[in-house]
């Protein structure tokens, strides 16, 4: 997929009780989340990712041959979508909140070929940050999309400790499926080699050798994320129904990743308003999905 062009580095600093979040212009995206005690809880970008917490939107991972496909024709779109490569115009602002938007376009519709409103707010509370998606559906008909945020935590947590010695904490036993990509598409069995119907998974590199962990049919709507100083990242969520855990092969950081939608199937041919795993929004309706980071220091 083409890229529009951008101004590309503009960047909104926001600050309240010791907390400082830098909200990129580009993709609406989070680029650093510092706490009171001066510490960066996100990843600062590199050569293992070149990204910090992108937004996914109106896809999640890619489709067969990256074309979407909507009443017998084809549409190029590139891999989580656009939303994260394109620019947001600010709506709202004060010193400890801003709101984001992107509406549809010439060059969104030559991908995605319906009318849509996608508004994203950050605002600092006095443990984190409180991140909200809203999206609108101005259109004369259903829109089915899949929505997403992909940020980025430290990993380890603190530089001093190991990676294996962090652990995930799940709100409630997780003893549902978990699925996996090839090639970032879903594929069609049950990964069996991993449970977290305990609630609680010990981090190793070896858990993403075969990629993200997806959990869907998700029962909690909270976990933490722990390293061995106490040092925490409580995570909740509403409206999003998946959850996704990630690192690449050469670690530094996880993905916390909550989901509305999946990937598309490996095989998959058909039209988009035909896939049930996707958010599908009624004309003139909008939908919210909110996500809260709170900080936990030693």
């Amino acid at each position: 997929m083409e890229r529009v062009p951008s101004s590309a580095t503009q960047q909104i600093v926001l600050a309240r009780d010791g907390f400082e979040l830098t909200v990129a212009i580009r993709g609406a995206e989070m680029q650093s989340l510092v706490g009171p005690d001066g510490h960066e809880y996100l990843w600062q970008a590199g050569p293992a990712w070149p990204r910090h917490a992108p937004i996914l939107f109106p896809a999640i991972c890619r489709h067969p041959a990256d074309l979407l496909r909507v009443d017998n024709r084809e549409y190029p779109l590139g891999h989580h979508g656009f939303a994260r490569d394109l620019d947001f115009e600010v709506t709202d602002q004060s010193p400890d909140h801003v709101t984001l938007s992107l509406n549809d376009s010439p060059f969104t519709s030559r991908h995605y070929p319906f009318p849509f409103r996608l508004d994203i707010s950050y605002r600092l509370t006095n443990s984190g940050v409180l991140v909200e998606f809203r999206v609108h559906n101005p259109g004369h008909r259903a829109a089915p999309f899949g929505i997403g945020s992909h940020p980025a935590f430290n990993w380890p947590l603190d530089p001093a400790a190991a990676a294996e010695e962090h652990t995930v904490h799940f709100e409630r036993p997780e003893p549902g499926n978990i699925r996996r990509t090839h090639d970032n598409l879903l594929l069609p069995g049950i990964f069996r080699n991993l449970s977290l119907a305990g609630g609680q998974l010990k981090l190793a590199p070896e858990h993403f050798v075969e990629g993200a962990i997806i959990l869907e049919a998700l029962r909690s709507a909270a976990l933490q994320y722990r390293s061995p100083s106490g040092r925490t990242i409580h995570l909740r969520w509403s409206g999003f129904t998946e959850l996704a855990l990630w690192s690449p092969p050469e670690g530094g950081f996880l993905c916390i990743e909550p989901w509305r939608g999946l990937p598309a199937p490996w095989d998959w041919s058909g039209d988009e308003g035909g896939r049930p795993d996707l958010e599908h929004i009624a004309p003139k309706e909008t939908r919210s999905y909110a996500y809260r980071i709170d900080i936990e220091t030693p």
